[in-house]
């Protein structure tokens, strides 16, 4: 539908002045962050998009940062080379906010002289107006260093993750080494880790210079033994803060091993759930994991106090360097005798001390960091890539004019080392269709890749036209909208978009889905069946023009109706590739009757080629494959639920909420609403330990303020004359002593049960995350859920673990010392009091205001965040597509864009952070101008005395970069709140044993099993025959409560219906042994018997008879040996599995092909022992053919779901021979 404006010339023009007044923002406008009020006006009022953000200056950020960049082999050194003119300015506007802030200190002396020299009041107002403009200027310097340096921090990210998603796009499609959580990671931890060091190498360079400032000013002060001795102790501080570092480093690397382990071992029993829950060794396992994370703890823990008691140093540095500074000056002279001026000033100068010498520590952890993920980086961008990236190795164009595909005597390889293709020649001409079959594993799929150039020719000749479209065997689906997964980034033609929709059978699809063709799908969208995923993937194959189209199996995830209908209007006699070359890997042999040629392949080879009529009659793979086609044919036909009609109504909102009530249900989590977060995160701490932190913490603050006052009350001669006009010196400094020493020691004492509360606050969310994890019945464990998991037991509880209790720290610690400055002013100058309550209120309510408005940029941030991740793992897992399309630089541009959108997200998030912290320090400075406005007047009017007055000018000086930092960490502390959420939702997952009432779903439209009714008696021996895919194996889940069923079935055992039993009960009496054994990290031992309830004894008997015995005796360590999935053979992992069973015994048995990976003779010993071992129990044999249960009592015969026949093994034996004529003649 098209819609046509006509607007008039006014109109026009008004429009055009709109659009230029948001494009050109005035510099003054920018430095001042005005834009960004409108952007909270519109947060307040409604949600907020992209195009409600503040417009950046240039909309390609990513295309001219990448214009000029040069990766050197290093990220550290490129990034340099690249940021360096920036990184320059932004810390000339740095320095020149730092000597405006000293400034703003010198003139604070000349205020404090003149208070003693009795001067006018109107020089008081004149030095307070300077002050505050100096105060102002460094607010706005920083603001703009503010703002360089948060640009550089987003096109550092930029940078690095346009580098990696272009490697990741040209790595080779065998790579296993980096999958999708490894690139994930490197576009965030690592990335974002070097990009967020920036700012605090920012703050160590500047930090050096303000304490190099601050030590000249104690040295001019107080002469040259005083800043000896500070050198000294700041000498000590150094020295104690490089010693810390390493240890920390040290006790760090050793933290992550531990965790490392635990998420790997979390990993391998989120995959193995079914085996811990078949085998009942839950509690086990969660004490096991609980074990895992308190040795993590205790780690953490040290790791802790080593940061935080040299953290609680630092931070009393400031009064610890005061200290030093009075005691040893009054050691040499009398502290009466100090300029009363310099002494107070002094008390600013070491309050200013304060933010530099914090910001050590941190310093050195995040460069730490940087170097560390910069490293991870460099590895993965000199992993081998592609042999299609590199133009030399691309196959040449065929030489003969009517050949689209020459292949001579050639071998491939992924590797260059094993050929997995080998001797192939064939050649297909313009307009032939030639077909791949064979058994799987055969070689079908890699050659398809070697015609696309994915593996690497290794010998002989071969020659390829340029354009190929290709198919995969398995669909992928871009978290799209449908008509951007159609066309793949080509141009739309709406005639040519119709045709290819109509061949694929899509129309009725499309008019079913929420908003047709521009429904959203993918992971984050709707949920598609597996046939609607194989028809659009053919769809975006067919889309592309080409001369070769390469079908890997695009038929096969269809069913068969929708396959056949597809593919007469694909490739029958007037199908859309009619005219086409197309090469077809398959197994369904009904498919190809019309091929010009079709090729047997076996074990990589070429065994045979030619006619369909030609191979019925020479080859045996390919009558045995037609035979099974038939099979399934008529099962299908015969057994198949009746489809319901498919609705062509669009918007239906009963149709809508069915599916996502079942997509709720079995693919993704449950939603909750917002709980509050505090509460929840306080409530699992300790009370005792939280409590005593925070008396601790405020019994400092208590004591830094009566050495303030003290000081001030010494160095004031009328209040000496009158209290304590003959009191020795001495008093002075050990009165001074005791309260410094005082501070330290409760500091110290306070970070200590900071650690402590904070240990055993993860200690409790841990246990939150493993007893839901446990409890969760198997249905909801589906893929998303499982990563789901993952992320909340590493970046949640990683974020929870430290940054969340560190911002709450640092916010509670700042809040506190404000509430000291403004108590010692209003000590001094009560009538300011006034004032500090309009302030405290104002500061509450724009908090009220602004937090809200920030949540909501934040969470469009994060979901800018995580498209741009979704759409660089997405193009990463389907890089084989890309490559083939040739769609390399298109994706990399769709990279830029995301990238643009996340940079113009993060700036705008920094820049309502700026306009927050702008308008907080004006506030701020004009307090403090207040206060030297009240404080002169009231000394002026003999209200307060020249001591007074210097301590509260003194003291307040900081409260504008202290109220900033309680901004900052507070708006920090307020957006790492989803991570505590998303914890505090485990609660409320879904508890075993979960009876939905819902049938067990293979597709969309069918049931796994339906209508099976059996009895098996008491010591029977029942086989359970049925090829693949036939719904044995989830017969045997249903049994142990593993699956679910619809609320007219029922399970008897032992005369009591199985849902109405427990769970443990139930898998108390009945052992399944699985056909795929999940092996954990761990000791052979544990690996056998998890729990430690049997004894060595036990243990090796049943090693004997699972013929294990010479296996163990070949480890060096025996049954203490560790193990994993990678270090065991198929048939060493199946042997365990029986051992785990034998080992548990139980009434019942359920066997479903436990020795099938076995080898002969293994094979026959351990299914010898298992018969003798179980003839006291029931036991149900599940296998493929006649020879797995000839040795039962009877045997069921069950194909897609349905049970076709009940006989003994000799009749079924006698009359059919074997499982595929069986299955062939009961259909018919």
């Amino acid at each position: 539908m098209n819609v046509s404006v006509n607007l008039s010339k006014n109109a026009r023009q008004i429009q055009t002045e709109t659009e230029n007044e948001q494009q050109k923002n005035s510099y003054v406008s920018r430095l001042l962050e005005l834009p960004v009020s409108k952007l909270l006006e519109k947060c307040r009022s409604s949600e907020i998009t992209v195009d409600d953000l503040p417009i950046l200056e240039d909309d390609q950020y990513s295309a001219r940062v990448m214009s000029g960049f040069k990766w050197k082999r290093r990220v550290i050194i490129s990034i340099l080379m690249k940021f360096w003119k920036s990184f320059a300015s932004a810390f000339a506007f740095r320095i020149t906010a730092i000597f405006a802030d000293y400034a703003s200190i010198l003139l604070l002396k000349y205020l404090i002289d003149s208070a003693e020299i009795s001067a006018a009041l109107f020089n008081f107002f004149v030095i307070a107006v300077l002050i505050l403009f100096f105060m102002q200027l460094k607010s706005l310097l920083l603001g703009v260093h503010t703002y360089l340096v948060g640009e550089d921090s987003a096109l550092m990210v930029t940078v690095l993750n346009n580098i990696i998603v272009k490697k990741a796009l040209h790595l080779t499609s065998e790579n296993n080494e980096y999958g999708r959580p490894k690139i994930t990671k490197l576009l965030t931890t690592h990335s974002e880790a070097v990009s967020n060091a920036l700012t605090y190498v920012h703050h160590s360079c500047s930090s050096l210079i303000e304490l190099t400032i601050a030590i000249f000013w104690i040295w001019e002060t107080l002469g040259t033994r005083t800043i000896i001795v500070v050198l000294i102790v700041a000498l000590v501080y150094i020295v104690l803060n490089f010693i810390d570092s390493y240890v920390y480093k040290k006790s760090l690397r050793v933290q992550l091993g531990c965790r490392d382990q635990r998420v790997e071992f979390e990993k391998t029993v989120l995959n193995s759930m079914e085996t811990i829950k078949m085998f009942s060794w839950e509690s086990h396992f969660i004490q096991k994991l609980k074990a895992m994370r308190g040795k993590e703890l205790s780690v953490f823990r040290k790791t802790l106090s080593i940061n935080s008691f040299m953290h609680s140093l630092n931070v009393t540095s400031p009064f610890v360097i005061f200290f030093v500074c009075f005691a040893v000056y009054g050691l040499q002279y009398e502290i009466s005798g100090l300029r009363f001026e310099d002494a107070f000033v002094l008390i600013a100068i070491f309050n200013y001390m304060r933010r530099p010498l914090h910001l050590i520590i941190p310093s050195l952890e995040a460069v730490n960091k940087a170097l560390h993920s910069a490293n991870r980086i460099n590895q993965f961008l000199i992993v081998k890539q592609s042999p299609k990236v590199n133009s030399k190795n691309a196959p040449l164009p065929p030489l003969e004019p009517d050949v689209d595909i020459k292949i001579e005597a050639a071998n491939f390889s992924w590797n260059e080392k094993d050929d997995i293709m080998k001797d192939i020649s064939f050649q297909v001409k313009k307009g032939e269709k030639h077909a791949f079959i064979g058994f799987p594993l055969c070689g079908k799929s890699s050659l398809l890749f070697s015609i696309t150039g994915e593996l690497k020719l290794t010998k002989g000749k071969m020659w390829v036209s340029k354009g190929i479209s290709f198919a995969p065997a398995n669909p992928y689906i871009f978290s799209q909208s449908l008509k951007d997964n159609i066309l793949f980034g080509n141009e739309y033609v709406k005639s040519k978009y119709d045709k290819v929709v109509a061949a694929c059978d899509l129309k009725k699809d499309i008019f079913s889905l929420p908003r047709c063709d521009a429904t959203i799908l993918g992971d984050k969208g709707f949920i598609l069946t597996s046939t609607q995923k194989g028809q659009i993937s053919l769809a975006r194959c067919l889309y592309e023009d080409a001369d070769i189209y390469a079908l890997d199996k695009a038929f096969a995830p269809m069913d068969r109706a929708t396959s056949k209908k597809v593919f007469q209007r694909v490739l029958g006699e007037n199908g859309y590739l009619r005219e086409k070359t197309v090469i077809l890997a398959t197994n369904n042999i009904e498919l190809i009757k019309t091929f010009s040629t079709v090729h047997v392949l076996k074990n990589g080879k070429i065994e045979t080629s030619g006619s369909y009529e030609q191979l019925l009659e020479e080859s045996e793979i390919m009558n045995e494959l037609l035979n099974q086609s038939k099979i399934d044919q008529i099962i299908e036909e015969k057994y198949s639920d009746e489809k319901k009609p498919r609705k062509t109504v669009m918007f239906d909102d009963k149709v809508l909420k069915k599916k996502k009530k079942k997509q709720s249900m079995e693919d993704t989590a449950p939603t909750f609403e917002n709980r509050s977060v505090y509460p929840f995160y306080f409530r699992n701490g300790s009370f005792i330990f939280s409590s005593l932190y925070i008396l601790l913490l405020v019994a400092r603050f208590v004591l830094q303020a009566f050495a303030f006052f003290y000081v001030s009350f010494w160095l004031d001669p009328v209040w000496r004359k009158n209290e304590c006009d003959n009191c020795p010196q001495y008093m002075f400094l050990q009165m001074l002593s005791f309260l410094a020493l005082s501070a330290i020691l409760s500091t110290m004492l306070s970070y200590t049960f900071y650690v402590l509360t904070n240990v055993v606050t993860s200690r409790q969310l841990y246990k939150h995350i493993t007893n839901a994890m446990f409890a969760v019945p198997m249905i909801f464990l589906s893929q998303n859920n499982k990563e789901s998991l993952m992320h909340m037991l590493t970046s949640d509880l990683d974020i929870v673990d430290t940054q969340f209790p560190l911002f709450f720290k640092v916010s509670f610690e700042s809040c506190l010392h404000i509430l000291m400055i403004f108590s010692i002013v209003c000590v001094n100058v009560p009538v300011f009091a006034i004032f500090v309550v309009a302030f405290l209120i104002f500061l509450v309510g724009l908090l009220r205001y602004f937090l809200p408005a920030l949540h909501k940029i934040s969470s469009l941030e994060e979901q800018k965040r995580d498209l741009f991740l979704c759409g660089s793992t997405e193009d990463f897992e389907a890089r084989l597509l890309v490559r083939t399309f040739m769609k390399t630089r298109q994706t990399l541009a769709k990279t830029s864009e995301n990238a643009d959108v996340l940079t113009r997200c993060r700036v705008a998030k920094s820049s309502t952070l700026r306009w927050l912290s702008l308008r907080t320090e004006f506030i701020s400075n004009l307090m403090i101008c207040m206060c030297f406005f009240i404080a002169s007047i009231c000394l002026k009017v003999n209200y307060i005395g020249n001591a007074q007055f210097a301590l509260s000018v003194a003291s307040i000086l900081c409260i504008s970069e202290l109220v900033s930092t309680f901004i900052r960490t507070t708006c920090g502390l307020e957006s790492l709140k989803p991570h505590v959420q998303r914890i505090s939702n485990v609660r409320e997952y879904p508890k075993e044993p979960l009876i939905d009432h819902l049938n067990v779903f293979a597709n969309k439209y069918k049931h796994v099993i339906k209508d099976v009714s059996m009895s098996v008696e008491e010591r029977e021996n029942l086989g359970i025959i049925g090829k693949a895919g036939s719904g044995k194996s989830q017969l045997a889940m249903t049994l142990i409560l593993m699956s679910s069923a619809d609320n007219e079935s029922h399970i008897i055992v032992d005369e009591l219906d199985i849902f109405e039993m427990s769970v443990k009960t139930l898998r108390s009496r009945i052992t399944v042994i699985p056909q795929n054994a999940k092996i954990f990290n761990d000791t052979l031992r544990s690996n056998i018997d998890p729990c430690c309830q049997f004894a060595d004894s036990d243990i090796w008997l049943a090693i004997e008879a699972c013929q294990l015995r010479e296996y163990v005796r070949s480890l060096p360590d025996g049954l203490h040996q560790m193990v994993s999935a990678e270090s065991m053979t198929n048939e060493q992992k199946s042997q365990v599995n029986v051992c785990r069973a034998l080992l548990k015994g139980g009434q019942i048995f359920v066997i479903d092909q436990a020795t099938k990976l076995m080898n002969e003779p293994t094979k026959s010993l351990v299914n010898e022992t298992l018969r003798q071992s179980l003839k006291q129990s029931t036991t149900i044999w599940i296998g493929e053919d006649f020879a797995d249960v000839e040795h039962c009592d009877r045997v069921v015969v069950i194909e897609n779901g349905v049970i076709l026949t009940t006989d003994t093994p000799q009749n079924l034996i006698s009359e059919f021979g074997s499982l595929q004529k069986c299955l062939l003649n009961l259909s018919n």
